[in-house]
């Protein structure tokens, strides 16, 4: 990507970092990786609060956007798919069949992604998501 932003860059440099380069410290106290990965745990919540807490880190910033887009628009996603399944039931139980599998599908997917993001993070990879990422990393610029 013209922008710095690759996944295959070392951990000390921060992909996400200022037009000099430094790395700035979390506001949280913790190791920015870890932060980072944290703000994956309970998916869009500990985004929400990472949020909160980080005032300066880029790096911890997009990760806990990414949460907060990613994670909790796919998670939206799955319980709208599962609240049109039981709705669907009404109409027949060909189509809460297949709205029920497919939101079963797309909570898969999400686990699938919640566990790579963290993992991700904690290893300072800066991933971005298709779709979502963009939109993270701009939210990340705004302090």
């Amino acid at each position: 990507m013209a922008d710095g932003l690759t996944t295959n860059r070392p951990p000390t440099t921060d992909p996400l970092a200022g037009p000099s380069g430094d790395m700035a410290p979390s506001s949280t106290g913790l190791d920015r990786n870890f932060a980072a990965a944290l703000a994956y745990l309970a998916g869009p919540f500990s985004g929400m609060t990472i949020l909160l807490a980080e005032q300066r880190n880029r790096y911890v910033r997009f990760h806990a956007w990414q949460a907060v887009l990613g994670l909790g628009g796919l998670g939206l996603l799955a319980l709208m798919l599962l609240v049109g399944a039981f709705a669907g039931l009404v109409l027949s139980p060909a189509v809460f069949t297949t709205l029920y599998r497919l939101a079963f599908g797309t909570l898969a997917v999400w686990i699938v992604l919640w566990i790579l993001l963290m993992v991700q993070a904690f290893r300072g990879v800066a991933w971005r998501l298709p779709l979502v990422g963009e939109a993270a990393a701009r939210r990340a610029d705004r302090s």
